[in-house]
């Protein structure tokens, strides 16, 4: 199953890849992490939520120097999994946000401040408690950009808050990964 998901998304990475490089200013990232959640309503009482490993791209293009667009697609073959729980057995999840992005601009290193909105989508078991939500992303991080040519290096502390209304939970999530400047 992972072969026929990674078939259909090797193309959309390669595009994302050759449409970041002809930006002025743009760099793509992979990278890997990990997400603590906090606890959500399920089946009628609070149940804590386990954390999990994460792994993705972000893609990042100025639209002013300093200022512009991030967009993130993750995944996590252990995701939000509800403990002590009878019947979920499997729990995987996606994260796809946009978000604005501001640098400020350093010598040999960038920090920067995100927020935007994206999905959760959360598949595997039947039965599970998020499904598919949407969510508010929030954080920062530093950039170090061009440490081997094209290569560097970014770090990122980031804040969910998945469901707005109903059956909502907490996120928190730090990364890091190998960036690809286009600058």
């Amino acid at each position: 199953m992972i072969t026929r998901y990674s078939v259909r998304l090797v193309p959309i990475v390669l595009l994302v890849i050759a449409f970041a490089l002809q930006a002025r200013a743009a760099d793509f990232t992979f990278y890997v992490g990990g997400v603590k959640p906090g606890s959500i309503e399920y089946r009628g009482e609070e149940v804590s939520l386990e954390g999990g490993p994460m792994f993705g791209f972000r893609v990042s293009t100025d639209i002013v120097p300093y200022f512009g667009m991030e967009h993130t697609f993750a995944f996590s073959s252990d995701f939000l999994f509800p403990k002590d729980v009878e019947g979920p057995t499997d729990a995987k999840g996606i994260v796809y946000n946009s978000n604005l992005i501001v640098g400020i601009p350093m010598e040999r290193v960038e920090p920067y401040l995100t927020a935007g909105l994206g999905l959760v989508h959360q598949y595997g078991s039947s039965g599970l408690p998020v499904g598919t939500e949407p969510a508010l992303n929030y954080g920062g991080g530093l950039k170090f950009p061009n440490l081997k040519g094209p290569f560097g290096l970014r770090f990122d502390v980031r804040g969910y808050r998945v469901g707005f209304v109903t059956n909502s939970t907490n996120m928190f999530e730090m990364s890091g990964g190998i960036m690809i400047s286009t600058d």
